[in-house]
């Protein structure tokens, strides 16, 4: 049957095409719509980068129509949708289904809303099986969608592939800067990339192993400064000791804080950097300031979660009886070390004079 949509006023934007039974031509912004004798023609002439062409679809694909109307401020849209289904989000910038329309275009784009509101309203009336018509109908937007999907996977892959290549490089180049013995420590490495300044304590990195006792594993590493002092150094956590490293002419001054040592931390990110507090079992309070706020909640929550993993319990009452199995723990050796790591940063151990040495002590253990 030949369908003739109304025409009187739709003047503005819409053109009729042909003669007996009519089409016309919805000009909105983007795009258009055009009306049949039995279908409609819907085209999207701003999608990119892949156009799509004219849709051919049948009234009885129609399952929706929906208008957000123009004002002098801001576009309107006329929303279709077909088979019952959604396969773009509706009304949105991208979805070819979606016609725009100005504010001077807004009573052609009524009367085009309300016809194929009637367009729906029959096919719900006749019991029209929408979607057995959308799929005989062959929508080609079905395949440019799919398409679509694919370039964006392609894209993602070359985005990723690019992201690990310069992730690589960025390895290699720490790597090279911290030199062979710390490069082939993974914990070092590890704490060292993830730091917002470790491409700044890369001389300290260097020279890391040889501060190192035996088990001992780094965590965080970052450049700030330590109490009053004005000069960036860098301090690292491992999981027995929180180390800060001054590096001067002379040498590097080790200062060693002893996690077994610590009794509360607390952490606070002000205007321009954060600054992370130590507070000792002796009640010494041991500040660290100049902290980029990503290194410092790095530290704040890596120096709770190894202070946690001590197991640090209350004192046994007096005659209670020691657990079977407990080993004592060698506090004194590890104060030996810490002694000789220190002596060795500043110089009076050669490398060779601190590992046999160090060897010794943990000979010992």
């Amino acid at each position: 049957m030949c369908v003739h949509p109304p025409t009187g006023g739709w003047k503005l934007g819409a053109a009729r095409i042909g003669g007996g039974c009519s089409m016309v031509r919805y000009e909105g912004v983007g795009g258009w719509v055009e009306i049949g004798p039995a279908s409609l023609t819907i085209c999207r002439t701003d999608l990119r980068p892949e156009p799509l062409p004219p849709r051919v679809l049948p009234f009885q694909a129609l399952s929706g129509v929906e208008l957000k109307d123009a004002t002098r401020l801001r576009r309107g849209r006329v929303h279709l949708w077909f088979g019952g289904r959604v396969l773009v989000p509706v009304g949105s910038d991208e979805d070819p289904n979606t016609i725009g329309f100005t504010y001077g275009q807004r009573e052609v784009f009524r009367a085009l809303h309300e016809y194929l509101r009637n367009v729906v309203r029959t096919n719900e009336t006749q019991d029209v099986d929408v979607a057995e018509a959308y799929e005989a109908a062959n929508d080609p937007l079905v395949a440019w969608l799919a398409q679509r999907e694919r370039a964006r996977e392609r894209s993602e892959e070359v985005r990723a592939a690019g992201e690990y290549a310069a992730e690589q490089q960025r390895i290699a180049a720490f790597a090279r800067k911290v030199g062979p013995e710390a490069a082939a420590r993974e914990d070092i490495m590890a704490a060292g990339l993830a730091s917002a300044t470790g491409d700044r304590c890369w001389l300290v990195l260097k020279g890391l192993p040889g501060y190192l006792l035996g088990g001992e594993q780094v965590f965080v590493v970052a450049e700030c400064r330590l109490g009053d002092d004005t000069g960036p150094g860098t301090v690292v956590l491992t999981n027995q000791r929180l180390i800060f490293v001054k590096t001067k002419f002379s040498g590097n001054e080790l200062s060693v804080l002893r996690l077994a040592e610590i009794r509360a931390v607390a952490g606070k990110q002000k205007i321009t950097q954060g600054v992370l507090q130590v507070e000792t079992l002796r009640g010494l309070v041991v500040e660290f300031g100049g902290l980029k706020g990503e290194d410092l909640a790095h530290l704040d929550e890596a120096l709770r979660l190894a202070i946690g993993s001590l197991g640090r319990a209350a004192p046994a009452s007096p005659g209670a009886p020691v657990p079977p199995g407990a080993p004592a723990v060698p506090q004194d050796i590890l104060d030996q070390i810490a002694k000789l790591g220190e002596l060795h940063a500043a110089g009076v151990l050669t490398s060779a004079e601190f590992e046999q040495k160090k060897r010794q002590l943990l000979d010992r253990l």
